[in-house]
């Protein structure tokens, strides 16, 4: 697949994509360097594929089953200043949506840590320091280094918030992880057990399964990629 064509579909990135000839190999994870050198598409789709932990697959099982049968290729970049490997899948339709899954050696922990499940500590330390699509804190799970708190993004005031049926949450313990591209925030919390994700939008703060919400944010953004 020609890069301009992986390229138009995460206009929101500066691509440079790394080749064997290209000088920044150098630059990427040893893990990584067989997808630079594979023969073609479907070796470095099963190279890149066969690196994910199977306890994250577990947690978003609809989106594991659409990346294994739907991605035609995967391929290495630089982006952001950091090593990523850009996964691109083709819907029945025949269009393109990407992600991009950033370098794990990038990992910084973020704040509230305990809250995030072992599936996912083990995804963002050890796959991918933050898997997006469309924009850097969308449809996926953000770069830790992006990662804020409720009330460092000025979405809510310096407070409490409502929980449906809950005891109040204050919006400096939640964590925004994702969001659906648009104004709903994806938060972990200590306030809430470990496997549960806080569904923000305005004031009003909902707690959900972390797995099937975020099941279902990948999977939208596969079903309606633009």
């Amino acid at each position: 697949m020609a890069p301009e064509e992986i390229a138009a579909t995460l206009n929101d990135w500066s691509l440079t994509f790394v080749g064997a000839a290209c000088g920044e190999v150098a630059r990427i994870p040893q893990e990584w360097r067989p997808i630079v050198f594979a023969a073609g598409p479907e070796e470095r789709r099963r190279l890149a594929l066969s690196l994910w932990n199977q306890g994250f697959l577990d947690l978003v099982p609809e989106f594991a089953e659409v990346l294994n049968t739907r991605c035609v290729d995967v391929r290495v970049c630089i982006t952001d200043d950091s090593p990523v490997l850009v996964y691109v899948l083709e819907t029945e339709d025949r269009e393109l949506v990407s992600w991009v899954g950033y370098d794990p050696g990038t990992f910084e922990e973020p704040e509230f840590w305990e809250s995030f499940p072992e599936a996912v500590q083990v995804f963002l330390r050890e796959v991918h320091a933050g898997f997006v699509s469309q924009r850097r804190e969308a449809f996926g799970v953000a770069r830790p280094v992006d990662m804020r708190t409720v009330v460092e993004l000025a979405g809510l005031p310096d407070g409490d918030a409502d929980g449906e049926g809950r005891a109040r949450i204050s919006a400096r313990r939640l964590l925004k992880i994702t969001t659906d591209g648009d104004r709903l925030k994806y938060c972990l919390s200590p306030d809430l057990a470990v496997g549960e994700v806080a569904l923000v939008y305005g004031g009003a703060i909902v707690p959900k399964d972390l797995g099937q919400e975020l099941d279902d944010l990948l999977i939208s953004r596969f079903a309606e990629p633009f």
